[in-house]
């Protein structure tokens, strides 16, 4: 029995529900058979072994579909509400998304995009090179820098505080930014953090996005997954998990969606994975 309780929980949450939605059709169809005084005579000729392989394989298709029908119902996206929060988390590009899109920068704001300091895959090095002008970034993060009375260094750029954002209306393609300081620079140009200041970079964005977003829906993608420098290796879910329970905990409430977008390309797990994970853990 040990054996059996140990292989079920190491499953993902679409198999255990899948068994135990199939386990609740089971045992209704064999009440009503039951009530209604329906017996299984076609089977009663057969050995104890034939019926019982009947009986598992008929359980095993009942699985089969309830898996199948949850990985559909849950495909494109799932919901979760986080203190009065909709929050949409949902597979694609964040720059087809509809709404204000936050992009995850270094503390300067920097806009060199070299492959060195910011690399031209990365969404801030896309932002700069496909969807904005350098010459209008630069201005406004240096009104921001005099905002918040930042001096610049000796290569003239300014470190803003962790966790600040600066909305950057792109005369480009006339969507709006939400640029985030998320984080620092080492001498060889290396993005690095920890869990602890991750965690509190996302606690004062949430707070940063509440002062700025003009209840306009907020497109976000998971933060965290291009840093190459963490203190350990962090999944995708570990990210999110970050992401959800300081908006949890931040008490901020917006007017609007926020919509967490996983890249197209890095589909790894059923988004039900996710709202099952999250639901009972937010509650």
């Amino acid at each position: 029995m040990n054996l059996i309780l140990s292989w079920y929980y190491s499953r993902n949450y679409q198999l255990r529900d899948s068994i135990e939605i199939s386990l609740f059709i089971v045992t209704i169809i064999s009440t009503i058979f039951t009530i209604l005084g329906v017996s299984l005579s076609v089977i009663e000729d057969f050995g104890i072994l034939i019926k019982l392989g009947i009986l598992i394989l008929c359980f095993l298709i009942i699985v089969g579909l309830s898996y199948f029908a949850i990985g559909r119902i849950y495909r494109e996206a799932v919901c979760l509400n986080i203190n009065q929060n909709l929050v949409d988390i949902s597979y694609g590009n964040l720059f087809e998304v509809d709404g204000w899109k936050v992009i995850g920068c270094d503390t300067h704001f920097d806009t060199r995009v070299d492959d060195s300091v910011i690399s031209k895959k990365s969404l801030h090095g896309q932002l700069i090179l496909n969807h904005g002008n350098i010459d209008d970034i630069n201005v406004l993060v240096k009104e921001e820098a005099e905002r918040l009375k930042l001096k610049c260094n000796n290569d003239g750029l300014y470190s803003f505080p962790l966790g600040t954002v600066i909305r950057y209306d792109s005369s480009y393609d006339h969507q709006t930014y939400l640029m985030l300081s998320m984080t620092e620079l080492n001498s060889r140009n290396e993005a690095y953090t920890n869990m602890v200041e991750f965690i509190n970079t996302l606690s004062i964005m949430w707070k940063e996005i509440n002062r700025v977003y003009a209840s306009h829906d907020i497109v976000i993608p998971v933060l965290g997954t291009g840093i190459s420098r963490f203190d350990s290796n962090k999944s995708e879910e570990e990210l999110l998990k970050a992401m959800l329970y300081t908006l949890y905990i931040s008490g901020v409430k917006f007017n609007s969606r926020i919509n967490i977008v996983i890249y197209r390309n890095e589909r790894k797990s059923s988004l039900y994975e996710y709202n099952r994970l999250f639901s009972s853990l937010l509650r």
